[in-house]
């Protein structure tokens, strides 16, 4: 994929919104961004030091994560063609554990050196204004969404975090029915239990009528 493709694959990213094609592929070689593919499991990119580039997935699927000391792994994140990800984006890291961005699948990412998105250019260019003021807007929406993973995890046992995530997310659909982004697997992982241990949860609850669970579908009833 060549820079043109790419810009037309980033006017759907909420970063690149209100930007056209023409103006994508100015951005990216004024800025010098480059672009990367990667192969399923590699890893993407690895939370160190100072923030220095901003990543946007173009084609394919990553996981933001995080790996303690003793191993454990927690996803973060679901990534997609669109999102945007980088230190300045992510999870705090207070603890030294390691904080990486890896491959779910066969991707393509654009990198973007993080002071051409936090800043104005000389010129003021209206396209760089528009770039700032997404970034700006993205920065709030995970703030927002951190408040909701806190929120869940602030839950003591696995079906009140359980609960707490279905409801959330039933409404933001608005509806009593919403579409998972990701599999129960990764669930356990974002709301921090053993696996086994949800899916007996998850069975109980719709044995007792609470929830209804089709793949990916959840019904709260």
């Amino acid at each position: 994929m060549d820079k043109c493709a790419a810009a037309v694959a980033l006017e759907e990213s909420r970063l690149f919104e209100g930007i056209g094609s023409e103006d994508i592929v100015e951005l990216m070689r004024c800025s010098g961004s480059t672009m990367k593919k990667f192969r399923t499991g590699e890893t993407v990119c690895v939370f160190e030091g100072a923030a220095q580039k901003v990543g946007v997935i173009v084609e394919g699927e990553a996981e933001l994560e995080r790996v303690d000391y003793a191993g454990n792994r927690t996803v973060l994140e679901i990534l997609s063609a669109g999102d945007v990800f980088g230190q300045t984006l992510a999870f705090g890291n207070l603890t030294g554990d390691m904080l990486d961005v890896v491959a779910k699948s066969c991707c393509a990412v654009v990198f973007i050196p993080a002071d051409f998105a936090s800043s104005r250019c000389a010129n003021a260019c209206p396209r760089h204004t528009q770039f700032v003021r997404n970034m700006l807007g993205i920065i709030s929406s995970k703030a927002q969404s951190l408040s909701e993973r806190i929120e869940v995890l602030s839950n003591r046992s696995i079906r009140d975090k359980l609960m707490c995530y279905f409801t959330i997310n039933c409404a933001k659909a608005r509806s009593d029915r919403f579409e998972m982004p990701f599999s129960l697997t990764t669930l356990a992982d974002y709301i921090c239990c053993d696996r086994s241990a949800m899916m007996r949860e998850l069975g109980q609850m719709k044995g007792e009528g609470m929830i209804e669970v089709e793949k990916r579908i959840i019904k709260i009833k």
